[in-house]
């Protein structure tokens, strides 16, 4: 038995051990670092921004029709503010929109704790107010025999319906994610590859070149993936915990997760201190990823009749406007 007056075991090879070492041993770590709210400065300069680079791309590579493009880029920001608006409600942080030339337009936020309904609902509120307002131009259009107006609708219909087909990641893709396939790896890696098929197909058959870019981001997520799915089989082994939110981590988790991070990626590592547990000038990119290592999944609490409403709301949305759709083609 140790005398407790002794020095500890390792205190005479402490000089041969850095400071990493040393908070190993003894277990104590320094503090976790605080993200740096990055997104919110000169939020409304990168969406200024992004919507001229949006309406430039368009410009140049698809239509000259200025009126046209400014139609478009009100579509999808009425769409966007329908998913900015819901998560406003529901106390999202850091909300922002920013359009992506060529593809549309993606409205972000954060939230510590997130329920499955909440989730549902904020996927919804995007393409379904689009719908709402697409038919009820149709229906004033048709009494004014405005074509105009009919046109406008039709592409009010068809931008948000298209977002609800069951592809991965638009919004009905996300939608049947969360309502069942959010506990099952291996199906949603089925779900995002088969997604890339029919995108690609899609794309290629159609000469709609620009939208390979998004079977390009799918592989690119799924690469990035399995590269996070080792990273976690290695936690699992040093026994850590990354099934909560980076606000419930404690600063040991922190750092030894970081440390299999900077293990597991290289690029990580070429831009921050390795050697010693101390925060980096780029630390909140490394932040970042860590916060994509841990798994904080929606909160269950949709019953059954809640997944059938949910599924009901958006097979209507998409099957609705189709049936008024035939009749739009014959009056264009």
């Amino acid at each position: 038995m140790q005398n407790p007056l002794e020095e500890p075991a390792y205190a005479e090879n402490a000089g041969t051990l850095n400071v990493q070492q040393l908070q190993e041993i003894t277990g104590t770590y320094p503090p976790k670092p605080i993200p740096e709210d990055l997104l919110k400065r000169n939020q409304t300069l990168r969406f200024i921004i992004s919507i001229l680079l949006f309406g430039a791309f368009y410009y140049f590579f698809i239509s000259k029709d200025v009126e046209v493009i400014t139609w478009l880029a009100i579509i999808v920001l009425i769409h966007e503010l329908g998913h900015y608006f819901a998560m406003k409600i529901f106390n999202y942080e850091d909300l922002s929109i920013f359009f992506i030339p060529l593809l549309g337009a993606i409205a972000g936020g954060s939230k510590e704790k997130i329920s499955q309904k909440e989730k549902a609902i904020v996927l919804l509120a995007g393409p379904v107010p689009g719908i709402v307002i697409g038919v009820a131009l149709f229906f004033v259009a048709s009494h004014l025999d405005n074509y105009l107006m009919l046109r406008l609708s039709y592409a009010f219909v068809l931008i948000n319906v298209l977002n609800l087909l069951p592809i991965y990641p638009l919004d009905g893709g996300q939608l049947l994610k969360t309502l069942f396939l959010g506990s099952r790896q291996i199906v949603t890696t089925v779900f995002i590859i088969a997604s890339v098929v029919l995108l690609t197909t899609y794309a290629i058959a159609n000469s709609e070149w620009f939208l390979l870019i998004i079977p390009c981001f799918l592989i690119t997520r799924m690469i990035k993936e399995r590269q996070l799915h080792k990273i976690r089989q290695d936690l699992d082994r040093q026994q850590v915990d990354y099934n909560k939110t980076y606000g419930e981590l404690t600063d040991a988790e922190y750092w030894q997760i970081r440390d299999v991070v900077v293990t597991e990626n290289s690029a990580v590592a070429k831009s921050i201190h390795t050697e010693e547990h101390i925060v980096s000038e780029n630390e909140n990119e490394v932040i970042g990823y860590v916060k994509s290592v841990l798994k904080n999944k929606p909160v269950k609490d949709l019953s059954v009749t809640g997944i059938v409403l949910f599924l009901f709301v958006w097979i209507a949305a998409i099957a609705v406007p189709l049936l008024l759709m035939t009749r739009i083609w014959m009056m264009i």
